[in-house]
């Protein structure tokens, strides 16, 4: 039990990490972003860093441009986390010593303790940065709420850390007013922390040359909001969908999503010198009808030359029942549509970069853009192109996360494509040192634990494959990709149920879907035996220079019989990939780590030539 008269560091820290492993944040790492990011600065003696921005910013991962007055996440996820640690402490946490709480109208944390019965008043007790003093939970402010507590100051330096902190505040007055005087930027992100401020957000630079996305305010029109007898719980507004919306597209790394237009550079759209750099804008109508449901309609335009590139309705949506599934299912759709590499936003920024003199001219979008051309031919130059063109970038640029990610999809593929395998580093290390890089740098990025879960899959480490994919999921709900990437290797696994089912819902929502999906189609249907299915899919399959693809085209061909055809392919796969013929017991392992599944591809490809090796591979 702590004293009751001061809460050290250690205590409160302890009581964050019994809420950071509960169930109710275990599954929202957006929630224990904020919760953590509050609970230290609140211990370091940053109380005064706890703002909508900061949150938004550190621990959320958005942009420095966010704007807390356009885009309310940070007020949407605090009720979400007010609400997940009520739940808390009214089960598991009910015998916690202390209880961290998020009092409303306020981000900043009190740590209450959480006495037993008879032994002391219920206070709420908050370090002065002095004596620990303790305040009545009653002696708050006239409505009953309790005003913001001091921080906790580390041990036996209280007043080093008061000090310092108003020497951190001085400072960054001085920056922002300096910044004031001279028109420059700010490049510490401090005008954000400056209660009351009333500055706007400079026009900043597009550093990445990642295209930028303004989502519009969503309008309403029509009849009856509700159908007759339809609960208010069960209905979604203009406002929902908008902000649901908005946060959805943050979540893509290869989108930058603008708080408001004054947060947009300038764009050059044409002439001499004109930017590779795009910029679209996304607006939305909610149509009620009188027979109780209704129409979304989308619009997204491109702002460099004002035109419509994208316009969808999506309609006779019912209201009552589950809202939220309702929301996400139609956010999922429009994401499918315009924010996944292959969706209407890269396509357009591609032919802006082309136009502007391609990828050299775009900065490290142009390397990203060499990436993905290369994973839609597989040809061996384009492949050293993109990696090369990342190492440069990242580095010059050691926080470019999702240059990261890409370099370890890159070196991934040395192994599942067969592109030329660099000796010098065993390609599964280079690849996990480059994931993990990703990861610490963008903690909340899905796709970069995406990655690390295609890494963790092909060195065989099943547990860690699931945990990373899960955690993908969770960032990001709303990426098709991730859904689909998730279940290939769920099928891999043995977990074909599981598997087809998110591949089935990955091709509902974006049914043109990359050449992968399609052998994971494959696969599927291999694994249950269904020929016909299996060689449906493998229809699909892109030409021969996919290697994963001759893998699954040779075993549906010889699942349906066709072994002449199924030879033909395998030759083709150990040309392209010679690892398959020097070592196909190690290729087989890595793509099917079940027990199960690998026994019958190896029996498979025994009988279509390729031979026993039971060696281990050096990469």
């Amino acid at each position: 039990m702590p004293d009751a008269g001061a809460a050290t560091p250690e205590a409160v820290r302890h009581a964050l990490a019994l809420v950071l492993g509960s169930d109710e944040l275990r599954s929202s790492p957006q929630l224990g972003n904020i919760l953590r990011f509050v609970v230290e600065a609140t211990l370091e003696g940053r109380r005064e860093a706890i703002k909508g921005y900061t949150i938004a910013v550190e621990a959320l991962g958005r942009d420095a441009s966010f704007d807390p007055q356009a885009d309310p996440i940070v007020r949407v996820e605090a009720t979400r986390l007010r609400r997940a640690l009520e739940r808390y402490y009214a089960g598991a946490g009910a015998g916690d010593e202390i209880e961290i709480a998020i009092p409303r109208g306020s981000y900043v944390p009190q740590f209450l303790p959480r006495l037993p019965a008879g032994e002391g008043e219920d206070e709420a007790f908050v370090s002065d940065g002095e004596a620990g003093a303790r305040a009545p939970a009653n002696a708050g402010l006239p409505d009953g709420s309790m005003p913001a507590p001091a921080a906790l100051p580390p041990p036996g330096r209280p007043r080093l850390g008061r000090v310092l902190g108003l020497a951190l505040l001085l400072l960054a007055c001085a920056v922002v007013v300096a910044g004031l005087v001279t028109g420059s930027h700010d490049p510490l992100g401090l005008r954000g922390l400056i209660a009351g401020s009333g500055w706007q957000p400079l026009e900043r630079t597009n550093r990445l040359g990642i295209p930028m996305i303004e989502v519009r305010g969503f309008e309403t029109t029509g009849g009856a909001a509700r159908a007759p007898g339809a609960a208010a719980s069960g209905d979604f507004t203009a406002e929902g969908i908008e902000v649901r919306v908005r946060d959805a597209l943050a979540r893509f790394d290869l989108l930058d999503v603008l708080a408001s237009p004054d947060a947009r550079p300038a764009l050059r759209c044409s002439g001499e010198g004109a930017s590779a750099s795009s910029a679209f804008a996304l607006g939305g109508l909610v149509e009620n009808h009188d027979d109780g449901t209704l129409s979304v309609l989308l619009r997204l335009s491109d702002l460099c030359d004002g035109t419509i590139v994208w316009s969808r309705e999506f309609d006779s949506l019912k209201r009552g029942g589950d809202a939220t599934a309702l929301e996400i299912g139609l956010v999922r759709d429009i994401m499918a549509a315009i924010a996944e590499p292959y969706g209407v936003i890269q396509a357009r920024a591609r032919a802006r970069v082309t136009a502007a003199g391609g990828p050299a001219v775009a900065g490290p979008y142009g390397c990203v853009l060499m990436a993905y051309s290369y994973w839609r031919s597989y040809r061996p130059a384009e492949h050293e192109a993109a990696l090369a063109c990342l190492e440069k970038t990242v580095a010059e640029d050691r926080t470019f996360a999702l240059g990261y990610a890409l370099l370890a999809e890159l070196s991934l593929d040395e192994i599942r494509a067969g592109a030329p395998m660099r000796a010098a580093t065993p390609t599964l290390n280079r690849a996990l040192a480059a994931a993990e890089q990703a990861v610490e740098l963008a903690p909340t990025s899905a796709f970069a634990r995406r990655v690390l879960m295609d890494v963790h899959f092909f060195r065989g480490e099943r547990a860690a494959t699931l945990a990373a994919g899960t955690a993908a999921l969770e960032l990001n709900p709303y990426d098709v990709d991730i859904i689909a990437d998730f279940g290939g290797r769920l099928i891999a696994l043995g977990e074909t149920a599981r598997g087809e089912a998110m591949l089935a819902q990955a091709a509902q929502a974006a049914p043109g879907m990359p050449p992968w999906v399609e052998y994971h189609r494959v696969i599927a249907a291999y694994v249950r035996g269904d020929a016909v299915a299996a060689m449906a899919a493998a229809d699909h399959l892109m030409g021969e220079g996919y290697a994963p693809g001759l893998l699954a085209r040779a075993l549906a061909s010889h699942l349906a019989g066709e072994d002449e055809e199924a030879r033909a392919d395998v030759s083709k796969l150990v040309a392209l990939a010679p690892a398959w013929g020097s070592d196909p017991d190690t290729m087989i392992a890595r793509f099917f780590p079940d027990a199960g599944v690998a026994r019958k591809v190896r029996a498979d490809l025994a009988d279509l030539g390729l031979k026993h090796t039971n060696s281990a591979a050096a990469n």
